[in-house]
């Protein structure tokens, strides 16, 4: 269908005028793919107001969606309890049955950002021994029954599964889902349990690693022989659970057969493994943009259903405050998913909805500082606005994106900020760099203190 000049003209001067008055000005962004919004709490107004309605792929800002979805429904110092029972009987030191741990989606477990929770096998094996165990005639179980689901979110790229920030969340999840790997030796830290390797074209001098969603091979690709190191994602985290306790119990001289243990279904509880709170996980999670720990977060909004079940209670969330979910699709907790669509609208709405008295100052801490914390580290730091601006970042290829608060100097927000950028062709420094200059024309903080 071939369009009149004169529309095809409207339509070119209508793009160009978007572009001469867009309040980014760095060569390369997609004006008509980039959304800003910096909104006034004080006095209700909108200083930049571009695409805010635009259906865009969020990134890891996602990860304050779930955050505050959950705030809504859940305490802060609530906790995951993992369950680790016996069954059978115990008669002379010898339990005739099984130890099970009843897996709930806990994604803190031996985590190397809880080090002070990390006391997992270590308790389960001074439960046993306060009970006079010395002898397990069945095995170890890691039951993950209690939790649906543990499919890979619709829309993570295949080339992010075998790494560590692609990670699925499971039912038993530890030390955070994530091994090292050593090549050509094939060791691995901690012990990761019946992976497969295949090795190909070893004459390439540049070495690729692959694996398929749910396979335990690792495909390697190129010349190993001067050595590899890398930290990939667990196939299967109950193995690696299931070993490490194991072997756990083994160095505590308490055996376990592997054999059939009688018909008895008596069960016991001997300990509970609590996580840190959720306000501890939700802080770590936001400060270093942490997939699994935010998949586990989502998945508490609906605690044993499903993660759709999650979403669709976090939707019934924000539409009870009116919000709309106008181009809006949630489909993960993260925003690894390039299939989660979000608005700065939506956002910035959220954002403001967190700042009722009923939540405190408790969702805005949960934001790293710029050029202090976590992922804004760098971020205007060494400004007028550093620890004056608190924003969850979000990156992928081709995404850039940002969403939180101004603040004032006693840490009130006074303006909401989002930025959300898809299909730039710029640098991200360069990107990153103007949103920065963006920022620093507009607030000369001088200017914030009457």
């Amino acid at each position: 269908m071939r369009f009149p000049r004169t529309i095809l003209s409207l339509a070119l001067l209508f793009q160009v005028a978007i572009a001469w008055s867009f309040p980014l000005k760095v060569a390369g962004i997609d004006t008509l793919r980039t959304a800003v919004w910096i909104h006034d709490l004080r006095w209700g107004y909108d200083l930049v107001n571009a695409n805010i309605d635009k259906s865009l792929i969020p990134a890891s800002v996602m990860k304050s969606v779930t955050c505050a979805s959950l705030l809504n429904l859940a305490g802060s110092d609530e906790r995951f309890a993992t369950e680790i029972a016996v069954t059978g009987n115990i008669t002379d030191s010898i339990l005739d049955g099984n130890l099970v741990v009843h897996a709930i989606g806990d994604p803190t477990i031996e985590s190397q950002y809880f080090e002070d929770n990390a006391e997992f096998t270590d308790s389960i094996v001074t439960a046993l021994k306060r009970m006079g165990i010395s002898r397990i005639t069945g095995d170890v179980i890691i039951d993950e029954s209690a939790f649906p689901d543990a499919t890979t979110p619709p829309g993570w790229m295949a080339e992010d599964i075998p790494w560590y920030y692609g990670a699925r969340l499971q039912g038993a999840n530890i030390h955070d889902n994530k091994f090292s790997l050593s090549l050509p030796s094939k060791k691995t830290v901690p012990e990761v349990p019946d992976l497969k390797f295949q090795f190909l074209s070893p004459k390439k001098r540049r070495v690729k690693i692959d694996r398929k969603d749910g396979s335990e091979t690792i495909v390697v690709t190129g010349n190993t022989r001067r050595g590899v190191n890398e930290t990939l994602a667990m196939p299967y985290p109950r193995k690696a659970m299931r070993a490490e306790i194991l072997s756990g119990l083994d160095r505590a001289g308490i055996t376990v057969s592997k054999g059939k243990p009688g018909d008895s279904l008596r069960e016991t509880v001997i300990y509970t493994h609590h996580s840190p709170s959720f306000g501890e996980i939700m802080q770590s999670l936001m400060h270093r943009s942490d997939n699994l720990m935010a998949e586990g977060m989502l998945r508490t909004i609906a605690p044993g259903g499903t993660r759709a079940q999650a979403i669709t209670e976090e939707n019934n969330v924000w539409a009870m405050q009116g919000i709309s979910a106008h181009g809006v699709k949630i489909v993960d907790g993260s925003g690894l998913s390039r299939d989660n669509r979000l608005t700065a609208r939506f956002l910035g709405n959220i954002n403001r909805q967190m700042l009722a008295e009923e939540f405190g100052n408790e969702f805005v801490t949960l934001f790293p500082l710029a050029g202090r914390d976590g992922t804004m580290k760098y971020f205007l730091r060494d400004t007028p606005l550093e620890g004056r601006v608190a924003m969850k970042t979000g990156s992928m290829k081709g995404v850039q994106s940002y969403s939180g608060y101004l603040l004032d100097e006693e840490g009130k927000p006074t303006h909401l900020l989002v930025f959300i950028a898809n299909g730039f062709r710029c640098s991200r420094t360069a990107l990153k760099n103007d949103i920065q200059r963006l920022l620093l024309e507009l607030f000369d903080v001088s200017l914030q203190e009457d």
